[in-house]
């Protein structure tokens, strides 16, 4: 393996930042994260995470919202956040010769952002509106939903946007009281990728960050047993939208390489199995596919089809046949080389965006997880055999582990199970109305 060409140097108040120096490119991007989401909220706080994302573009003490969004667009600059389910990401994408600015305006709002009163009320409505707008897309809520019936009344089940009760209950005092004790000093990392200096770059940012609050922000990870029963969310439409999941691997085991083979080959692409038996030999549906994501302590694999309701059964049929097949004959040296041949492309296409490099910087911080000099990224995808993506398939793709959620016109799903050849298992039937609670 090659030496490492990251930079880092954690400040004398605790900031930690990581960068990697790339002086071909005119451009910078720039990420503050902090660990946060939902598995760091207490219950009746579900959703704050989120809502803080949305009140750090709202003003600070020498910012107005529109002065926030207005320096970036005339720099023609890049200003955006999220959040995931353990941490919030704040970044910037600028020229190389407005790094000042993008440090300024981030670190501004990372340390003073105010949230006024009447704000906070508009940017209530604002994420209402918003959970109204995912609950009215079921192609992407039912992968919170399947996340809430593997992780069962789990932190990490949650949906991140919160619901319509915790976001209405929540109060200035209670939200400001969870940016103090997450925007701390040793919760903060700054990664940055492009064409800068390393010494002005660490001069400039222990300026402007000079007096952030100090501190570091405890926290604990939940182990959690997940769950293979069935969820079926009853709602009065055209499509049935089908997820089959079960618990993946974590950020840190290395079994997660194996496992983006394995996903690549099933539902990863155009040419995957799922995809080729689903859609292309049966026209069953016009979406399907597999997807992993790995956390800090764990990860979700999980499978997604649309159909209609009287194409269920066989799409059901079909996707638990390929696993089958998958999981007894395994994948062939011809796949596994073909699949790898395919990741290398979608890497080498990917550390041409500052931005993934920006964000492959902090895994470290997150996970604990070092990342790997570009160079070396490929390699322990390239030294995985057929035989550790067959010993992770046999055990992964056990039709008994998997959790199914369903979101269908009708309650009546338990004979399509059995008649596709699912093993009995618990099945709960949910109105809508659940879906927006």
């Amino acid at each position: 393996m090659s030496s490492s060409p990251y930079l880092k140097k954690v400040l004398d108040n605790g900031i930690t930042i990581v960068a990697e120096k790339i002086d071909t490119v005119q451009s910078i991007a720039l990420g503050m994260f902090v660990h946060s989401g939902v598995i760091y909220e207490v219950d009746k706080m579900h959703g704050v995470s989120h809502f803080i994302e949305h009140m750090l573009f709202k003003g600070t003490v020498k910012r107005s919202a529109k002065k926030i969004a207005s320096e970036f667009d005339r720099i023609g600059g890049v200003l955006n956040a999220f959040t995931s389910k353990d941490f919030c990401c704040y970044y910037a994408r600028v020229v190389k010769d407005k790094l000042e600015k993008a440090i300024d305006v981030l670190g501004d709002m990372i340390m003073n952002s105010q949230f006024p009163q009447d704000e906070i009320e508009r940017e209530r409505r604002v994420i209402m509106e918003e959970i109204k707008m995912y609950e009215d897309s079921p192609d992407e809520i039912i992968h919170e939903l399947l996340g809430q019936n593997i992780w069962k009344k789990a932190r990490l089940g949650r949906p991140i946007l919160g619901t319509k009760r915790t976001v209405g209950a929540m109060t200035r005092d209670d939200i400001y009281e969870v940016f103090e004790t997450q925007y701390v000093t040793e919760n903060l990392l700054i990664c940055i990728a492009g064409n800068f200096d390393w010494d002005k770059l660490c001069s400039l940012i222990d300026r402007k960050l000079k007096n952030m609050r100090k501190g570091s922000f405890n926290h604990k990870l939940q182990k959690i047993k997940p769950s293979s029963d069935a969820s079926v969310y009853v709602k009065n439409m055209e499509q049935v939208h089908l997820t089959l999941g079960t618990e993946g691997v974590s950020f840190s085991d290395d079994r997660r390489f194996a496992l983006t083979i394995l996903n690549a080959a099933l539902g990863g692409g155009m040419s995957s199995r799922l995809f080729q038996e689903v859609r292309e030999k049966r026209g069953l549906a016009y979406t399907v596919y597999s997807y992993h994501t790995s956390l800090a302590n764990t990860g979700l694999f999980g499978i997604y089809a649309g159909t209609s309701m009287n194409q269920l059964p066989m799409v059901l049929e079909v996707c638990r046949k390929e696993m089958e097949k998958f999981k007894d004959k395994g994948i062939s040296t011809r796949e596994l080389n073909a699949t790898r041949e395919q990741l290398e492309g979608n890497m080498l296409l990917g550390l041409e965006s500052m931005t993934n490099r920006m964000n492959r910087l902090s895994m470290g911080f997150l996970y604990n997880v070092e990342p790997l000099a570009p160079e070396d990224t490929l390699a322990p995808y390239l030294a995985v055999t057929t035989d550790e993506v067959n010993k992770l398939a046999q055990d992964l793709l056990d039709e008994k582990r998997l959790a199914i959620t369903i979101i269908a016109p009708t309650a009546d799903i338990g004979p399509i199970l059995e008649q596709s050849g699912y093993s009995k298992r618990k099945i709960e039937i949910l109105k809508a109305e659940r879906i927006e609670q």
